[in-house]
């Protein structure tokens, strides 16, 4: 099945209306098509995927942490270049972190930098969703909008917070994440996977994107027949509460004419 892909990526604006840097880091592959690595202030695009083998993976480097940009540049580069059709798990997750740590972790100034990742394989009857930190995968299936990942946090590592609204954002801290230390390798991973049905579309988001728009009113965005309107629609919406972060979504559903629409 022929998929579209469309990309937004917005690297949000601080307190005194300035821009952030963009330490997301975005990027897809599908049998057939060269690796693509995007880590830009301002995009939007949609493009064909013609393989139903297809690769997605979003990343955000910790800004807490050093050469956050570096971090997740580095791992999404390194994901999309051992990238197999073949298949994809966890253990993809730990090698890209070994990685990091190999490369970033022996130099001072970048020792420690930090990133989360979200990726998403779909082959021709099944998929599956890979994260570690907060990075997003969502489905939109029936006209229903499941998340697929689980954030690694304080507050949803508790059973107690989880249930509670309003709380400090300290309880939002990160509790996994790929990081540039040879000793930090114990993080979590979450797996979901599953078979695909007919019309299933897929959603990753980075938290510039889902802290400021709701699950409803992406439902809202996407289920619009034009792909690019409704990146349109989205980035003026982000823009218009502030856009306090670097916000990067990735958006793949079937092509019109597919049948599977």
């Amino acid at each position: 099945m022929p998929y579209q892909l469309a990309i937004l990526q917005l690297s949000g604006f601080n307190a005194t209306g300035a821009k952030w840097s963009q330490q997301d880091a975005i990027g897809y592959v599908a049998n057939g098509v060269a690796p693509t690595l995007l880590q830009q202030d301002d995009l939007l695009k949609v493009l064909a995927l013609p393989s139903p083998d297809v690769l997605l993976l979003v990343a955000d480097g910790v800004s807490a942490s050093p050469a956050a940009a570096s971090a997740s540049h580095t791992v999404v580069n390194y994901l999309l270049r051992h990238w197999s059709v073949a298949g994809f798990s966890s253990k993809q997750l730990r090698l890209a972190q070994q990685y990091l740590a190999d490369k970033l972790g022996s130099k001072r100034q970048s020792f420690g930098a930090a990133t989360t990742v979200a990726a998403l394989q779909l082959s021709a009857e099944r998929f599956v969703a890979i994260n570690a930190g907060d990075s997003r995968i969502w489905r939109l299936r029936n006209g229903q909008l499941q998340q697929l990942s689980e954030d690694h946090d304080w507050q949803n590592d508790s059973a107690e917070l989880r249930q509670q609204t309003g709380l400090a954002q300290c309880y939002r801290a990160l509790t996994s994440y790929l990081a540039a230390d040879s000793e930090a390798a114990d993080f979590t991973v979450s797996v979901t996977d599953g078979a695909l049905q007919g019309g299933d579309q897929f959603v990753l988001t980075t938290d510039g994107v889902h802290d400021l728009v709701t699950a409803e009113e992406l439902v809202e965005l996407i289920i619009v027949a034009d792909g690019a309107s409704a990146l349109l629609q989205l980035q003026k919406l982000l823009i218009q509460r502030g856009a306090t972060d670097n916000a990067s979504l990735l958006w793949l559903f079937p092509m019109p004419d597919s049948g599977d629409c």
